[in-house]
C-alpha cells in the first residue's frame, strides 16, 4: 500500500534582481480518502475476486493510520446485480502494511462469482460521516490463449511465442512470471540467483499488442535490477529443471492510469484517478490468464508448448 503524502508546502518567489524573499504562501490540505477498488476475474468463476482498500492521506511523510471500517462499498451491475463487499483483514487488500500505517480493507465474500467479462459495473463508497466516493468500469472482455491451457511442456534453452487473442474493452496487457529453481539450475554455470523464485514484469501498452516472447521479453521493468549475467542469459530460454508461473492479464483504462511503481508506469509518469466526488481513487478491472511451463528435456507429463 503507497498512501498519499499530505505535505505543508512554503510557496515563495525571489526578486530576479535582488533575490530577496518577496512572497511566502502557505496552503493547508485537508484529508482526503482513497478508495483503491479492484476487480480480477480469473479462467473460472471461483476464482473471482473483488478488494477494495480505503485508506486516508499522510501529514509531514509519516503513515496515515486513519480507519474506514463503517464504510458501505457496493458494486453494482447494469442488470442491477449488487455486491456489498464486507469487511476484512488489511492482508486481504495489501501484501504488507508500512510501520504506523493502515486502513479498511472490503472483500466480495465469493459474490463476484456472477460477475463475467464485458459487465458494465458502478462502485459506491459510502463513509459513516456522509462522505461519498463514486465511480464506473468496464471488465474487459474476454480472450484465450492461444495452444495453451493450465500447463506445458517447455524444451530448455527455448522460446515461447506466446499469444492471445484480442480482449474488447482492454487498454493494454500486463505480463508477469514467477520463475522457479533458477539457483540451482544456474549454479554450474557460476551465475549467481539473489532471488528464487525470480519475478519478473512486463507490458504491452496497445490493445492490438496480443503477443509476447516467453522469457525473454519479460523483465522489462526489472532490468536496471536484474543481475546482467542473469538477464542475458533468459534471453536464451529457461534452464533444464526450473519452472514457471506464467500469467498475462488484460486491463481497463482506469488500471491502466492509475497503476505506478518503479519504472512501470503505463499511461505515462502522472497518476490519473477514477473515483470521483468526496475523495480520490481507481476503480479498476482485470482479467487473468494464466499457465505453468515445466522446463524440462526428457518428454512426458504436461503437454509440449505450442512452438511454431
Amino acid at each position: 500500500m503507497r498512501p498519499c503524502v499530505r505535505y505543508a508546502w512554503l510557496l515563495f518567489a525571489l526578486a530576479a534582481s535582488a533575490c530577496e524573499l518577496e512572497e511566502l504562501t502557505v496552503i493547508d490540505f485537508v484529508d482526503i480518502v482513497v478508495a483503491e477498488v479492484y476487480v480480477t476475474l480469473g479462467d473460472a468463476p471461483a476464482e473471482h475476486r473483488v478488494r477494495a482498500l480505503l485508506h486516508g492521506t499522510a501529514a509531514g511523510g509519516t503513515p496515515d493510520g486513519e480507519t474506514f471500517d463503517e464504510a458501505l462499498v457496493r458494486i453494482t451491475r447494469a442488470d442491477g446485480f449488487t455486491i456489498d463487499l464486507a469487511l476484512d483483514l488489511i492482508t486481504e487488500c495489501v501484501d504488507s502494511v508500512p510501520v504506523g500505517a493502515s486502513g479498511s480493507c472490503f472483500v466480495d465474500g465469493g459474490q463476484a462469482a456472477g460477475l463475467a467479462p464485458g459487465d458494465a459495473l458502478e462502485l459506491s463508497v459510502g463513509l459513516a460521516d456522509g462522505r461519498t466516493l463514486l465511480a464506473a468500469s468496464l471488465i474487459p472482455g474476454d480472450f484465450q490463449l492461444d495452444g495453451i491451457s493450465v500447463s506445458c511442456r517447455l524444451v530448455p534453452e527455448s522460446l515461447l511465442p506466446l499469444l492471445w487473442s484480442r480482449s474488447d474493452g482492454a487498454w493494454a496487457y500486463v505480463n508477469e512470471t514467477l520463475i522457479s529453481g533458477l539457483r540451482a539450475a544456474l549454479a554450474p554455470e557460476g551465475i549467481a540467483v539473489e532471488d528464487d523464485p525470480l519475478y519478473l514484469l512486463g507490458l504491452s501498452i496497445s490493445a492490438a499488442d496480443t503477443t509476447v516472447m516467453f522469457p525473454s521479453e519479460f523483465g522489462v521493468f526489472d532490468r536496471f535490477d536484474l543481475d546482467q549475467d542473469l538477464a542475458v542469459r533468459l534471453q536464451q530460454g529457461l534452464p533444464d529443471g526450473t519452472d514457471a508461473l506464467v500469467s498475462v492479464t488484460a486491463v481497463d483504462r482506469n488500471y491502466t492510469n492509475w497503476v505506478r511503481g518503479g519504472n512501470f508506469n503505463p499511461s505515462g509518469q502522472v497518476r490519473v484517478a477514477s473515483v470521483r466526488g468526496d475523495g480520490t481513487g481507481v476503480f479498476g478491472a482485470a482479467v487473468v490468464r494464466e499457465f505453468a511451463v515445466i522446463s524440462s528435456a526428457t518428454p512426458g507429463g504436461p503437454p509440449d508448448c505450442p512452438i511454431p
